[in-house]
């Protein structure tokens, strides 16, 4: 692959998931269990058709656990793109303890020999797949 060709091209300073969802207002729940916030939404009353959602407990310099969420406008595959969504999390078993609480249905706690500190899957309500990881010094 070629470097670029001039340096007068900014880089990209962030990226931002964007999912299709049958119902926004169900999804943001979800992820709520995760610790995101709606930051914006629209309309700003009413059924909301569109959400940006952060992560409000971040560290500042970790800021950037953000996601929007918009109505599908037609119906969704059965079975999503085969896109894995990879957070991690201050307090893995903390967070898998609560997610179960809150009656949600997270895996059991892996420790593959890349992540001797474990991770588990858990999928949103239009089936993403997410998998969540313990945080370490070296990661987000």
């Amino acid at each position: 692959m070629a470097e670029p060709t001039s340096t007068l091209v900014p880089p990209i300073s962030a990226l931002v998931p964007f999912l299709h969802v049958a119902d926004v207002e169900r999804s943001a729940l979800f992820y709520s269990h995760l610790g995101f916030r709606i930051g914006n939404r629209v309309p700003a009353d009413g059924t909301i058709h569109w959400a940006w959602l952060y992560s409000p407990e971040a560290p500042e310099w970790r800021r950037g656990a953000n996601l929007m969420l918009a109505s599908a406008e037609r119906p969704l595959p059965p079975d999503p793109a085969p896109v894995i969504f990879y957070l991690y999390a201050s307090n893995l078993i903390a967070l898998r303890n609560a997610l179960l609480q809150a009656g949600l249905q997270p895996g059991d706690i892996r420790y593959p020999p890349y992540l001797p500190l474990g991770e588990f899957t858990i999928s949103d309500p239009d089936g993403y797949r997410l998998i969540i990881a313990q945080s370490t010094p070296d990661t987000p």
